[in-house]
């Protein structure tokens, strides 16, 4: 089996549609496709069906020179098979990811750097984050577990509650973030960043009360991309897709959360149908050298739904 050197030109895409093949082709890529893997999407997902399709993508990808691989579907196996298989040809990714979507990790680095800074301790014994959460103010967030589970202590009965869950240790509590929220999609190719589209992520609680999601008047648009920019740079991350929570608060954006390689979900729907522009053909088009990563242009503006669910 003959090996060659990765080439930015040649891409591989996961399940493409037709529309999108063509205008990776009229970009001048030289294209491969796979349609059609077999990977479990329910709650138990086979990590060892998982592992086959990651090993098929990256013989694919060497063998024949490719550079990038693009999934925009919608099967979190896919994507999670698409990134260990990125991990896998560029093993540097495998830092930056833990930094980006490790909780303690994103905490840790932000705040030495002074960027975001929020306060947050991680924990490993229930009995300490207990004593932790009867001292805080209430609200207070805690993400515990590999599968990132959020859950916000409101008060007294909500900590019991959680303390009798057993939750899954170690856990990270930080303090609760109050203002309007906005989802960033972002895409990073040769360590630029390049901003997708913002998009208002439904009710949230500012001053005590539930409000509707943030208008566009209201959103520093230049503020927020500065924030999430140095998250990313932070990272060290090189390329990818990131979805990035920030909330809006009154000492200004603070990332709540990010995530590699996302499902589009809802924000990313919302995103495309509020803007007219196709994300994923601005993926492509950022690849090719027709976007300048440093330049918003205007049909980037931010989309706001009433309800848009957890991505």
């Amino acid at each position: 089996m003959r090996d060659v050197r990765r080439n930015g030109r040649r891409i591989l895409l996961i399940d493409p549609e037709p529309a999108l093949l063509e205008a990776a082709r009229e970009l001048g890529f030289e294209t491969w496709s796979l349609s059609h893997l077999d990977t479990d999407d329910g709650p138990a997902a086979d990590h060892a069906e998982r592992s086959v399709v990651s090993v098929l993508l990256v013989e694919t990808a060497r063998v024949n020179g490719i550079e990038h691989i693009l999934y925009f579907g919608d099967r979190p196996s896919l994507h999670h098979a698409v990134e260990d298989a990125l991990v896998t040809l560029s093993p540097n990714r495998a830092a930056s990811l833990h930094t980006l979507q490790d909780p303690a990790a994103m905490r840790r680095t932000l705040n030495q750097a002074g960027v975001s800074v929020v306060n947050a301790v991680r924990v490993g014994s229930l009995n300490i984050a207990r004593t932790w959460l009867e001292s805080l103010r209430h609200p207070a967030v805690v993400k515990t577990g590999p599968d990132h589970r959020v859950d916000i202590v409101w008060n007294r009965s909500a900590l019991d509650a959680w303390v009798a869950g057993r939750p899954a240790l170690p856990c990270v509590i930080e303090e609760f973030l109050e203002g309007p929220q906005l989802v960033v999609d972002t895409f990073t190719h040769a360590g630029m960043h390049h901003v997708l589209g913002m998009v208002g992520a439904g009710t949230t609680l500012t001053g005590g009360r539930f409000v509707h999601p943030v208008q566009p008047a209201e959103v520093n648009a230049a503020a927020v991309r500065a924030t999430v920019r140095a998250l990313l740079d932070l990272t060290g991350l090189e390329g990818g897709r990131v979805r990035t929570r920030v909330v809006l608060t009154s000492q200004g954006p603070r990332i709540a959360s990010a995530r590699a390689s996302p499902v589009p979900g809802p924000a990313g729907r919302l995103m495309a149908a509020a803007t007219g522009q196709d994300p994923w053909a601005e993926v492509l088009a950022v690849l090719g050298g027709r976007v300048d990563p440093r330049r918003p242009g205007p049909h980037r503006r931010l989309s706001t739904s009433e309800d848009m669910g957890r991505d």
